[in-house]
C-alpha cells in the first residue's frame, strides 16, 4: 500500500512540474496587457514560476510572480488619446506613413535594459523552461531569446503582421487572406485585392527597410556585437498565439505552430454591482452600452458629433450606458447614464443589452461576439475597421465611420440593427460558432505552453519551409531549371532538325547534278 502511494506521489510531482517561464509584455498600451494578464494568473495557479516584464503591475500580488516594471522609461501610459487627433490620420491609408510613426518607439523600448533591476536580471544566471514574448511592432525583446536560450512562444494581441508570419512559415495569399491593417474581407472584389496586395508589400518594406534595421541596432547595443541576426533568431521561436478565430475572421491555411485564442481574455462573467443591475433590469425595450475602449477618451468628442450622439439617444426608447470620464454630460437625457468606468465583460453578458457601439477594438469586438450582442462599430486606427468589417460580413454589425456621424446616420444605424431581428439572430449564431471549441481559448494557451515545455521547443511542429530561402519558397529556382531544361530541350531539338534537314539536302544535292548532265548528254 506504502509503495503505491509512493508511486502516486512521484507520478503527481512529475505531471505537476514547476516551470521557470519569463514574460515579455512590455507595451504600455492596456489592452495588450489585458489579453496576457488571463495567460500569466493561469499559469501562476498551475503552480508555475513567472517572471513578468510588463508596464502595468498587478493589483493582486502573487508568491509566483515576480513583476519587473518597465513604465518609468517607457513614457506614459497609453491608456487614453484625443479623438480628434485619432480621427485626424484615419483617413490614412498608405501603410508606410502609418507605420513610420511607430519607429519612434523602438528607442523607447531599448530603454528599458538601463533600469537597474533589469541590468541585474539581465546579469543573474536564472534559466528558463519558456519565454512567452509579445510580437509587435519591435523586434527588440528578441534579444531575450538569445540572452536565456529557451523555447519562445509569441503572442499577438492582434491579427499577425506579415512579418509574424514569416517566421512560422504561415502562408499569406493577397487573393483571400486580408492584410492587417486593411478593411477588408476574406471575399475581396479585384480593388480589394489590389489594395491588400499594395498594404502586404509595404508592410514588408517598412519592416525589412525600417523596423528591422533599427531593432538589430539597438539589440547590438544591449547585447553586444555579437547579437545574431534578429530574423535568423526569430526564427527560432517555438510558437505564435494569436487573438483570433476562424469563426469571426474566416477560414484560412495556418501551419501547426500558430495557435488560435481569439477572446482568450474573457472569464466567466460575474454579478454587476447593483446600480448598473438595476439600471438594466429596469429597462423595458432594452439597453445601448456605447463605450470607445481603454484608450480613447470620449469627453473629447468634439462637440457638434456629442450633440448628434445626444440627440439621438434621447429619442430612442431604449437605455442608454455611456463610459464618460466627466461627472456631466451637457445636453444629456434622462435615458442615458454615464459612467467613468464599467465592468465590459459583464454588461455585454446581459441580455438586455441589444447593441454595442463600439470604436472596433478586438477585445471589445470578441467579447461582444462570444455574448452574442450586435455591433455598430467606428474605426479610427490599427485592426479597428477590420475587426468591424469581419463583424459585418456575418450579418451581426454596421460600421460607421467616424466623419459620417451625423443624427442622421446615426439614427439611422441604430434603428436598422433593433428594428431588425436579423441581427440579433446572427450575433447569436456567430456567438454558438466561438464559441464552439474543444477548449476554451485560454485552455488552449494553457495547454499549449506547457506542451513546449515538455517537448523542449515542440521542434517537429516547426515547418521545413521556415529554413527556405524567398526563392526557394516561391519555387523559382525549381522554375528557372524547368525553364532552362525547357530551352535547352527545345535548342536541342532545333538544332537537330537543321542537322538533319541539311544533311538530306546534301545527299540528294549530287543526283540533281547526276540527272542534268545526263539530260545535257542526250
Amino acid at each position: 500500500m506504502s509503495f503505491v502511494i509512493i508511486l502516486l506521489v512521484c507520478v503527481f510531482c512529475v505531471v505537476s512540474r514547476c516551470a521557470r517561464i519569463l514574460c515579455a509584455f512590455p507595451t504600455p498600451i492596456k489592452s495588450h496587457m489585458a489579453m496576457f494578464e488571463p495567460l500569466v494568473t493561469e499559469l501562476a495557479k498551475r503552480g508555475h514560476q513567472l517572471t513578468v516584464i510588463s508596464s502595468f503591475p498587478r493589483q493582486v500580488p502573487s508568491r509566483n510572480i515576480h513583476h519587473i516594471d518597465v513604465s518609468s522609461v517607457l513614457g506614459m501610459k497609453i491608456e487614453t488619446s484625443n479623438v480628434q487627433d485619432l480621427a485626424a490620420t484615419a483617413h490614412l491609408v498608405w501603410v508606410p506613413f502609418a507605420i513610420y510613426s511607430f519607429v519612434h518607439t523602438i528607442p523607447m523600448y531599448s530603454k528599458i535594459y538601463e533600469l537597474q533591476e533589469m541590468r541585474e536580471f539581465l546579469e543573474s544566471h536564472t534559466e528558463f523552461d519558456v519565454i512567452l514574448m509579445e510580437l509587435f511592432e519591435t523586434d527588440v525583446t528578441l534579444g531575450l531569446m538569445h540572452r536565456f536560450k529557451a523555447p519562445t512562444i509569441a503572442l499577438s494581441s492582434c491579427p499577425a503582421y506579415p512579418w509574424a508570419n514569416h517566421r512560422f512559415a504561415n502562408p499569406e495569399n493577397p487573393s483571400h487572406v486580408p492584410i492587417m491593417l486593411t478593411d477588408n474581407r476574406a471575399k475581396m472584389s479585384l480593388f480589394q485585392r489590389l489594395k491588400n496586395l499594395a498594404y502586404l508589400v509595404s508592410l514588408e518594406l517598412v519592416y525589412y527597410f525600417l523596423i528591422k534595421p533599427m531593432s538589430q541596432v539597438e539589440a547590438n547595443n544591449y547585447f553586444g556585437k555579437d547579437m545574431p541576426d534578429l530574423i535568423e533568431v526569430a526564427k527560432s521561436t517555438s510558437l505564435l498565439f494569436i487573438n483570433t478565430h476562424h469563426s469571426l475572421y474566416g477560414a484560412k491555411p495556418i501551419v501547426p505552430a500558430v495557435i488560435e485564442v481569439g477572446g482568450m481574455h474573457i472569464e466567466e462573467a460575474q454579478r454587476l454591482p447593483q446600480e448598473l443591475q438595476s439600471f438594466i433590469d429596469g429597462a423595458e425595450h432594452g439597453v445601448i452600452y456605447f463605450c470607445m475602449g481603454s484608450m480613447l477618451k470620449a469627453t473629447t468628442i468634439p462637440d457638434d458629433k456629442r450633440d448628434a450622439l445626444v440627440k439621438v439617444f434621447s429619442r430612442l426608447p431604449q437605455r442608454v450606458l455611456w463610459k464618460w470620464e466627466n461627472d456631466t454630460m451637457p445636453g444629456k437625457s434622462d435615458n442615458v447614464k454615464i459612467v467613468k468606468w464599467m465592468p465590459q465583460r459583464d454588461i455585454l453578458e446581459h441580455p438586455n443589452v441589444k447593441l454595442f457601439i463600439s470604436h472596433g477594438g478586438l477585445l471589445g469586438t470578441t467579447e461582444a461576439v462570444h455574448c452574442g450582442v450586435p455591433i455598430i462599430g467606428i474605426p479610427f486606427y490599427g485592426d479597428q475597421a477590420g475587426n468591424i468589417e469581419a463583424v459585418a460580413s456575418h450579418g451581426a454589425g454596421l460600421r460607421l465611420d467616424y466623419n459620417d456621424i451625423n443624427e442622421h446616420n446615426l439614427y439611422d444605424k441604430i434603428t436598422q440593427i433593433l428594428n431588425n431581428p436579423q441581427y440579433a439572430e446572427n450575433a447569436k449564431e456567430l456567438s454558438k460558432r466561438f464559441r464552439d471549441r474543444p477548449q476554451s481559448p485560454l485552455e488552449t494557451a494553457v495547454y499549449w505552453t506547457e506542451y513546449v515545455i515538455r517537448h523542449k521547443g515542440a521542434p517537429h511542429l516547426r515547418s521545413a519551409a521556415v529554413d527556405l530561402t524567398w526563392y526557394q519558397y516561391l519555387l523559382l529556382d525549381v522554375i528557372a531549371f524547368l525553364l532552362l531544361l525547357a530551352v535547352t530541350v527545345s535548342l536541342l531539338f532545333y538544332y537537330t532538325l537543321k542537322f538533319l534537314i541539311k544533311r538530306l539536302f546534301a545527299k540528294s544535292a549530287p543526283t540533281n547534278k547526276t540527272a542534268n548532265k545526263k539530260v545535257k548528254k542526250s
